[in-house]
């Protein structure tokens, strides 16, 4: 009896699961983030970016790694979720201008795929790979941008809280699956 309800449940599961992924996958799709993200005020949004920043960064900080962006701003872009996070460096710590709104006065950008960025991120990818495959564009301040791209290409890969990976891991695979 054991094995039947074990099997009924298996099976109960696995098709719950067939239906809800997709389901959720297209709810999560990166063209879908923007519009999630507005629903939550600007303010609470700059917050969590400057604490995330801040807190997975705190070394790199404290060893002047982003020094050379005091006084900067930096717009990055995700392009398939039409999202831009203009972020700049003041009194030692990142602050963060503005969400979902293309910067017309940052001083330099990266744009970046959502997948690419979290391989970016796991770093599975190095950002100059990236960069020659033209998934990673660069624009205004390109010394500025290209200093950006190889500071992220030497952070540590521990810095990176696995909680977040994590988190990363399973969205891309949410979003890796094709919708039905």
């Amino acid at each position: 009896m054991t094995q039947v309800s074990d099997l009924l449940h298996f099976s109960l599961t696995e098709k719950l699961t067939a239906t809800l992924q997709p389901k959720l996958a297209a709810l999560l799709a990166p063209q879908r983030l923007s519009s999630c993200i507005s629903f939550v005020p600007q303010v609470a949004n700059r917050r969590l970016i400057e604490a995330v920043l801040n807190r997975v960064l705190k070394e790199q900080i404290t060893d002047g790694d982003f020094d050379y962006l005091t006084g900067k701003w930096l717009q990055v872009e995700i392009r398939d979720a039409q999202l831009f996070t203009t972020i700049g460096f003041r009194n030692h710590q990142f602050v963060c201008r503005q969400i979902a709104q293309e910067s017309s006065d940052a001083d330099a950008r990266l744009s970046v795929f959502t997948a690419d960025a979290i391989d970016l991120v796991q770093q599975k990818i190095d950002p100059d790979t990236l960069f020659f495959q033209r998934k990673l564009t660069i624009g205004g301040d390109t010394e500025l941008a290209h200093h950006v791209k190889n500071t992220l290409d030497t952070l540590d890969s521990d810095a990176i809280p696995k909680m977040i990976k994590t988190l990363l891991q399973k969205y891309q695979a949410i979003i890796s699956r094709p919708a039905i």
